[in-house]
């Protein structure tokens, strides 16, 4: 008799803007299902380009706004912070090296540590249209450029909404808002969450993180399912 493999019989939906292949290929290899049915979008804004020469930083915490910014092919000697190992590796396919990224992939804990590394150097924070302002709060000469817009798919949230015993992940909380704007229950899910911001998100619209990796990438947080899945069997 073959060894159960700990995703049988579970169906994982990833809701970010850009498909998780790896982590769903991982998902099938464990024996899981897994959805991909985004709950966000995003398109490249365009604007008037920022003078880069001007800045010592330059920072990114989402591998949409490395990939945006990859495509203008911009030269700058700026130094480069990413929030996460997707982002850097983003920013690495268009040939930018990552000076510095937090000991943890969170917004919260790169305004903690990035300070000190910064110095007095001016910094441009690269954002998408609903980042929050957690990089501004920063002691910190930081400017902000949008580069692209974000949208909420309110029908791929309902259609989420009509679903039942899946496993939902959450990457943003962008993503949180769709699905609450589309009238969701988050208790009436299991919820997994990329960031303790993302689990906050989830908190305050009377939700819950039931998974939550300690290293926030989608490959460690689909271990960390199947890792529960293996507890509750």
């Amino acid at each position: 008799m073959s060894e159960k493999l700990p995703l049988t019989g579970e169906t994982i939906i990833f809701t970010g803007s850009k498909e998780p292949e790896g982590a769903m290929a991982l998902t099938a290899s464990l024996g899981g299902e897994a959805i991909y049915l985004p709950l966000i979008e995003t398109s490249v804004r365009q604007s008037q380009l920022p003078d880069f020469d001007c800045y010592g930083w330059l920072i990114f915490t989402s591998a949409n706004s490395a990939d945006a910014f990859g495509q203008l092919h911009i030269r700058t000697n700026a130094k480069i912070a990413a929030v996460g190992e997707k982002t850097a590796d983003k920013l690495a396919q268009y040939g930018y090296e990552t000076h510095f990224m937090p000991s943890v992939y969170s917004a919260d804990v790169f305004v903690q540590e990035f300070p000190a590394v910064a110095g007095d150097a001016k910094c441009l924070f690269i954002k998408g249209s609903l980042a929050k302002n957690t990089i501004a709060s920063m002691p910190l000469q930081v400017d902000e450029w949008i580069i692209y817009e974000t949208a909420l798919k309110i029908e791929n949230a309902r259609e989420l909404c009509r679903m039942s015993g899946v496993i939902v992940v959450f990457a943003s909380p962008s993503a949180v808002r769709a699905y609450a704007e589309a009238g969701g229950d988050f208790t009436a899910i299991r919820t997994a969450a990329i960031g303790h911001v993302t689990e906050g998100a989830l908190i305050s619209h009377g939700g819950r993180a039931d998974y939550i990796p300690k290293k926030y990438t989608y490959t460690d947080l689909v271990n960390e399912i199947a890792k529960g899945s293996c507890t509750h069997d």
